[in-house]
């Protein structure tokens, strides 16, 4: 019996302008069979590649009616026009109704409207959408309603430092003005994008000494800004009030129902705060009273431990923090007396120009005297019943090498190491039967469990290097408070990412890839796990996303831009504006999947991520801020998309620049 095969597969491709085989009857009739069974598989194989081209094109139609919400202002010589795979359409001049239908737009894809008017009537305002568009129900078209648009004014805005009172220059002030026309949520980088190009933009004027904003006098929006001026990842100036909203770390100074009558704004500076901490420590009689250990968290650029003045028979600790900081007396025992553990936490109060310190239950005042805080608290005896045992802090696991779990206690214990477990959890992928799912496989890692600072603070060490590419967990559960002799759940459970010791970060491992399970235009994996064929598949341009380089956790700064993209061999250049931030200190502008080369056919779900060319592992991953529809690289058929990329990494003031150019894998 003829069997189909590949041959069958080029044959599709090759007849599928020009129908099938044609068949001769010259008298032998199993041949003749044999052949037309093979022009049906043909035919069958041709009208399905002929229907995933048409979905690839999903052909949708917009339509809506452009409305002025402005008195005495019309909307009759607006133009409408589309932008998508970086270009804008041709603008569409609405009817006397004002209504108006773009056609022959792509389905299924994140657009930008745009309503302008070609006299300057009312202000351009920008809509986003995401079309519909599948090729089983025609040509589909989503009806917008209306459209509103709004005369334009300039808005002066003066924006002052609370303590100087003068004006803050270079702020990045925009308007949050485009309006979304969707029912679900726009994917994060798409949000970015519109907002990065679309959005109105406030610019600083230096003879007034105030911010100049273009706004819709009737659609007024919310107004937001960049607390970062320098960069550096710190904020630099906050709003007075405590209480502000946030969209991707820039913050909210405007509500769009006050702008019109908002003048002025006063912004507070971030500062760090340097000073020496002076300490006095009293029992419940008054006397001074010399403690196990007084130390500091949350001291950013001071000391961690505070040292006792035999002069003064206080505690001095040399404080520089930004934002609050928080000094810790651990429990003790001592004259057969049982002390409580005492928490100060220090903020700077701007209102009173004084440091607020929260201890003993109640907040006061306390100015800077020679540069120094002079404190005081007073610790309570407890019964040693009433004392349980609990976590202070800790320290963490930081690599596959310094990987020591630190607990700081409140109380001296006892530790039963049968009762302290440390596991190196990994994801490994199994694919059977069509299914492709990711298994958790825990191995415990062999460790020493230590105990010092008079037995409150607890040590577990790996013995060797832990491999784990999900997760290092440690866990503590009874222990034995010394003090009171009795058993305690302990209760501690922390789970640890931990990067490779002496990891190097390489930008040459970023790639640009367009999940399509295709390289080269040719099927990454041909068959599923259940030994099906994938007799559909084919080079689609998938949506272009960068994979990123690994060892992320080294990385302070990072940044790049699209410079130009080749698509089927026709090269274009991109808009100068479209810089995409992706890690800038704490923040970061990526997701993380498992990447696993599966068959287009596998079934899948959780954190697998199938149609990549990348090995199987944990990927980080950005959708690229162009919005690019790609096929694959290959012979005769150039994708590629260039990047101009900066980064800095943690630890160094080097700020490494450079270009690559990736082809789409």
């Amino acid at each position: 019996m003829f069997k189909y095969s590949k041959i069958a597969l080029g044959l599709a491709t090759c007849f599928a302008l020009t129908g099938c085989l044609k068949v001769e009857d010259d008298g032998n009739t199993e041949i003749s069979n044999q052949l037309n069974e093979q022009n049906q598989l043909l035919q069958s194989q041709i009208d399905l590649l002929q229907e995933q081209q048409d979905n690839a094109k999903a052909p949708t139609a917009i339509r809506g009616t452009v409305v002025s919400v402005s008195e005495d202002v019309s909307a009759a010589d607006a133009q409408v026009s589309v932008f998508f795979d970086n270009a804008w359409t041709d603008a569409v001049a609405v009817a006397e109704d004002g209504s108006f239908n773009i056609s022959n737009l792509p389905g299924r894809r994140n657009v930008v409207i745009k309503v302008a008017s070609e006299s300057g009537a009312f202000m351009t305002r920008y809509f986003s959408f995401e079309t519909e568009g599948f090729i089983d129900n025609g040509v589909q078209t989503s009806d917008l309603y209306n459209l509103e648009v709004s005369q334009g004014y300039t808005k002066e805005i003066s924006i002052l430092d609370s303590d100087s009172n003068e004006p803050i220059k270079n702020l990045a002030i925009w308007a949050d003005d485009v309006h979304s026309l969707d029912t679900y949520r726009t994917p994060q980088h798409f949000q970015n994008f519109v907002q990065n190009n679309f959005t109105t933009k406030a610019t600083f004027n230096e003879e007034k000494g105030v911010y100049e904003i273009q706004m819709a006098k009737d659609l007024p929006a919310d107004l937001y800004y960049n607390p970062d001026l320098n960069g550096d990842g710190d904020d630099n100036y906050l709003p007075e009030s405590y209480y502000f909203d946030t969209i991707n770390g820039e913050l909210k100074f405007a509500d769009a129902n006050l702008i019109e009558s908002m003048d002025v704004v006063y912004l507070k500076t971030v500062n760090d705060h340097e000073f020496t901490v002076a300490l006095t420590v009293l029992d419940e009689e008054g006397n001074t009273l010399e403690v196990k250990r007084v130390y500091a968290e949350g001291n950013d650029f001071g000391e961690k431990y505070a040292s006792f003045n035999e002069e003064t028979k206080q505690y001095d600790l040399e404080a520089h923090f930004v934002g609050s900081l928080e000094i810790v007396i651990p429990g003790f025992e001592k004259d057969e007396l049982v002390y409580g553990s005492e928490n100060i936490r220090i903020s700077y109060d701007l209102a009173l120009s004084a440091f607020e310190v929260y201890s003993n239950y109640r907040s006061s005042s306390v100015e800077l005297s020679n540069n120094t805080l002079n404190l005081v608290v007073k610790l309570q005896t407890e019964e040693l019943s009433e004392t349980t045992v609990r976590t202070i802090t800790t320290v963490d696991a930081k690599d596959t090498v310094d990987n020591d779990v630190q607990l700081y206690l409140n109380v001296p214990v006892e530790v039963n190491t049968d009762n302290v477990k440390a596991v190196a959890v990994n994801h490994v992928v199994e694919s059977k039967d069509g299914w492709t799912t990711l298994q958790t496989v825990e191995t415990d890692v062999e460790h020493d469990v230590k105990l010092d600072l008079d037995n409150t603070r607890i040590t577990v060490a790996p013995k060797k290097e832990v491999v784990a590419n999900h997760r290092y967990r440690v866990s503590i559960g009874e222990v034995t408070n010394t003090i009171s002799g009795k058993n305690e759940q302990l209760n501690f459970y922390g789970e640890y990412r931990l990067p490779a010791a002496n990891a190097v970060f390489d930008i040459n491992e970023l790639t640009a890839d367009n999940f399509n399970y295709h390289t080269n235009g040719k099927l990454i994996v041909e068959k599923n796990s259940a030994g099906e064929s994938i007799n559909w598949a084919w080079d689609y341009d998938g949506n272009v996303t960068f994979i990123l380089p690994k060892n992320l956790h080294l990385v302070e700064k990072f940044s790049y831009s699209v410079v130009k993209y080749t698509k089927n061999n026709t090269e274009t250049t991109a808009d100068a504006n479209n810089m995409r931030e992706v890690i800038n200190g704490d923040y970061h502008d990526y997701s993380t999947a498992y990447l696993a080369k599966i068959a287009q056919n596998e079934n899948h779900h959780g954190e697998v991520r199938g149609g990549s060319a990348q090995e199987n592992g944990y990927r980080a991953r950005i959708w690229s801020n162009y919005d690019l529809r790609m096929n694959d690289n290959k012979t005769g058929s150039k994708n590629t998309v260039t990047i101009n990329y900066s980064y800095q990494l943690k630890g160094s003031e080097d700020v490494i620049t450079g270009t690559l150019e990736l082809p789409i894998q």
